[in-house]
């Protein structure tokens, strides 16, 4: 064997060994898929102006957001970017849209997850992708970024 070839397969090995299993673990905690699927709308009313309607509709790499009524319309892709599900978190990256959402950083909490409904609150992060990393869970009465909303299953 050539001197380059074993210098070469030295180094990828001990590449390979130099990842200890927590980081690998918390790697692949990283990488899972959106743990939903389908379309969940949540329905509101602002006082003396009219009805709005938000969806999220999950697919396991991104989700389709679409925000329709008399005040506001506007739809955009959020890809995935990780999926914390020890913690329920979710970030994604804002794709296009009628009014672009192209490389903005989204967090997405849920809780009181059943077969008919999931209850999300969703922060859009102005700092990108440091502010998404490190926001945390809010308290269960939130109120900032509309707190938490119960979206029923629709499909």
């Amino acid at each position: 064997m050539k001197p380059t070839s074993v210098l070469l397969l030295l180094s990828f090995t001990l590449l390979f060994f130099s990842c200890t299993k927590e980081e690998i673990i918390e790697e692949e905690k990283n990488t899972n898929k959106i743990p939903f699927s389908g379309a969940y709308s949540w329905k509101f009313t602002i006082p003396g102006i009219g009805s709005q309607t938000s969806t999220h509709t999950f697919y396991p790499d991104s989700i389709l957001y679409k925000m329709e009524g008399f005040v506001y319309n506007t739809s955009y892709t959020q890809i995935l970017h990780s999926y914390e599900p020890d913690s329920l978190k979710l970030i994604t990256i804002g794709k296009g849209g009628s009014i672009s959402k192209s490389n903005v950083y989204f967090v997405m909490f849920f809780k009181d997850v059943t077969d008919s409904s999931v209850t999300i609150y969703k922060h859009e992060c102005v700092n990108g992708k440091t502010e998404a990393e490190n926001f945390k869970r809010p308290a269960d009465n939130a109120t900032a970024d509309y707190g938490w909303n119960v979206y029923k299953k629709t499909n």
